[in-house]
C-alpha cells in the first residue's frame, strides 16, 4: 500500500527527487524502483538496511538529469546531479542516523565526540 500512496505522490506532484528513509530492505531491484517511481524514467541510490533497521533509497527523474557521481557511505546516500535545462550542479544527501549515542559516536561525526 505505501508503494501505491508513493507512486501516487510522484504523479501528482511531479515529483523530481525522492529521498526514503528506513526501507527495512536489503536488497532494491530496478524494477522495484520502476514500480514506485511509476516508469523507468528513474535512477536511484541505496543504502541497505542493517536488518530491519534503517535503509536508503534516493529515486529521480533520469530525463530531467546527469548523474555526475553516487557516493553510498555507512549512514548516507549522496548523489551530485547535472540538473534541469540549466545543468545546474547539485548535491543532494539522504542521511539516517542510528538511534542510540554510542551508535552515533562511532559514525564519523565529528559533532558527538
Amino acid at each position: 500500500m505505501k508503494r501505491k500512496k508513493l507512486r501516487e505522490l510522484i504523479a501528482q506532484n511531479n515529483i523530481e527527487f525522492l529521498p526514503i528513509q528506513e526501507t527495512k530492505m536489503e536488497e532494491i531491484s530496478n524494477r522495484f524502483c520502476w514500480r514506485i517511481w511509476g516508469s523507468d524514467d528513474c535512477d536511484w541510490a541505496f543504502l541497505p538496511s542493517e536488518g530491519n533497521r534503517g535503509g536508503l533509497l534516493s529515486i529521480w527523474r533520469k530525463s530531467s538529469s546527469y548523474v555526475i557521481y553516487k557516493v553510498v557511505d555507512e549512514g548516507f546516500v549522496g548523489v551530485c546531479l547535472e540538473w534541469g535545462v540549466l545543468n545546474h550542479k547539485c548535491v543532494i544527501i539522504n542521511v539516517y542516523s542510528k538511534c542510540d549515542l554510542e551508535a552515533k559516536k562511532g559514525c564519523g561525526i565529528g559533532w558527538w565526540s
